[in-house]
């Protein structure tokens, strides 16, 4: 699992640990940066009514945002799961990088598990 804050992959990891789950490894972007995993969680975290965080900071090629995006969803080899608080996205910042990754995996999502109920 992947998570921006440290807080939080604090957080995680004690909750991983009270019950007993050794084989998952939670961190942030930046300590899991050069590693790579068969399955990956990325938790943006940012939701309402906290203010934005580092995942909207920024705009164009060298925003920080940007960059950790790229360390967060290159690392799975297999699958990558994003959760997110896709309307606050939306609303905090509509043209932001992260919100145009989520339009993206939100219609990526869509039609795999369309393809998965439904094969053609």
């Amino acid at each position: 699992m992947i998570t921006p804050y440290n807080a939080q992959a604090r957080s995680i990891r004690g909750l991983l640990a009270a019950r007993g789950a050794t084989a998952i490894e939670c961190s942030t972007i930046h300590r899991f940066q050069g590693h790579e995993s068969d399955v990956v969680i990325f938790d943006t975290v940012d939701t309402a009514p906290m203010a934005p965080g580092m995942l909207l900071s920024g705009e164009g090629q060298a925003s920080v945002a940007r960059n950790l995006l790229n360390v967060s969803i290159s690392r799975a080899r297999g699958k990558l799961i994003i959760i997110a608080d896709v309307r606050y996205f939306e609303t905090t910042l509509p043209q932001g990088i992260v919100t145009q990754l989520l339009r993206q995996a939100t219609t990526i999502g869509t039609r795999a598990e369309y393809a998965c109920v439904h094969p053609r």
